[in-house]
């Protein structure tokens, strides 16, 4: 395997460094400290002696991105690595995972990523990727090694690498663990992470190995970067326009992944709504929630009607007499797009106003 010496490498690379190290240094530039994961207070030579630090425990602080250094690598195309020599992505007999297990393979235009750093979980939205690497040609800490030394090689850090048993001590919970333990999360399962700060992006990446199948590990990729809108806000005219013609409306309003909480960029949205109502004093609404197909059918019923809740709190909460609304969720149901592609299940993540 081609990755032999870089494996040698990468491991001498670590002993010398440690599992928290900063990024190799080509041996023109002037040597510097790598970035501490942890941050530390170190005493100052001062005329008078310092106070004595506040009793609170810096390790549960965890990894800071603020303290990485900014590389300047030079990037080629997302998803920027590739599998290890010998390993093709998935198994192409059909028996590498459940059904479910494969919904979990992604590459998707924007999404949220939660890392742990061995402290806590760090979510990350943005351009994902998700592989599953299939094959059984190299022992999982020679998967961690490759991966760390690829990502030092850029200018990057290692995050965490270590067991999930220090995940399950910490007693935390993943909004959505998606190949983590489909189930449940073993102590057992095995993880590291990495990321590369540049100045105008940060590059994370993960590499796990889940207890059920030792052979071959799952790849994941997030470029962090903002959300790119694609629908525009619906002025209360339009929509009124559109509720005279056909009955009902669509509108667009963003939530926390897998949440029914609205996120602050839905007030103006909200607005659009009670202006809506406002001008039209007769009108009364149901206010239907939608989702795409991903996940449980239950879990997606569920979070329609909470969200359709939440939509009609908001717009009483702004004066809108409570008998002119009436919630009700339809989950999955009633799709407008193909649920197949990311932009048809960004149409079908809606709310909908319905004329009673």
């Amino acid at each position: 395997m081609k990755y032999s010496l870089l494996i040698r490498m990468g491991v001498l690379a670590a002993g010398a460094l440690g599992a928290c190290s900063g990024p190799d240094k080509p041996a023109d530039q002037p040597t510097t400290k790598p970035a501490a994961i942890v941050t530390t207070t170190q005493a100052k030579p001062e005329a008078a002696p310092a106070p004595p630090p506040a009793p609170a425990d810096t390790a549960a602080a965890g990894f800071d991105i603020s303290q990485v250094p900014v590389a300047n690598p030079k990037l080629g195309g997302f998803p920027y690595f590739s599998l290890l020599d010998g390993y093709q992505k998935g198994d192409p007999k059909g028996n590498m995972m459940s059904t479910s297990a494969k919904d979990y393979l992604k590459d998707v235009a924007f999404d949220r990523y939660e890392f742990f750093d061995g402290t806590k979980l760090i979510p990350v939205d943005g351009r994902l990727m998700t592989t599953k690497a299939f094959g059984d040609g190299a022992s999982f800490y020679q998967v961690q090694k490759t991966y760390e030394k690829l990502v030092h090689d850029l200018g990057g850090v290692t995050v965490w690498e270590g067991n999930m048993e220090e995940f399950q001590n910490r007693k935390l919970q993943m909004q959505e663990k998606r190949h983590r333990g489909n189930y449940s999360i073993w102590s057992a399962e095995k993880a590291g992470v990495y990321v590369v700060r540049t100045p105008d992006r940060e590059i994370w990446v993960e590499v796990y190995e889940p207890y059920e199948n030792k052979n071959g590990y799952w790849l994941t990729v997030v470029e962090r970067k903002a959300l790119p809108m694609t629908a525009k806000l619906m002025p209360a005219e339009e929509m009124k326009k559109a509720l005279d013609a056909n009955g009902h409306v669509a509108v667009y309003l963003n939530f926390d992944t897998d949440q029914s909480t609205l996120r602050p960029d839905a007030a103006q949205g909200i607005g659009e709504i009670v202006k809506l109502l406002q001008q039209d004093t007769a009108l009364r609404l149901t206010v239907e929630g939608h989702t795409d197909n991903t996940g449980a059918f239950t879990r997606n019923q569920q979070l329609s009607e909470q969200r359709a809740g939440t939509v009609v709190a908001a717009l009483t909460a702004q004066g809108i007499a409570a008998e002119r609304l009436q919630p009700k969720g339809l989950g999955q149901t009633k799709p407008l797009a193909d649920n197949s592609t990311e932009e048809g299940k960004a149409k079908n993540r809606r709310v909908e106003l319905v004329k009673r």
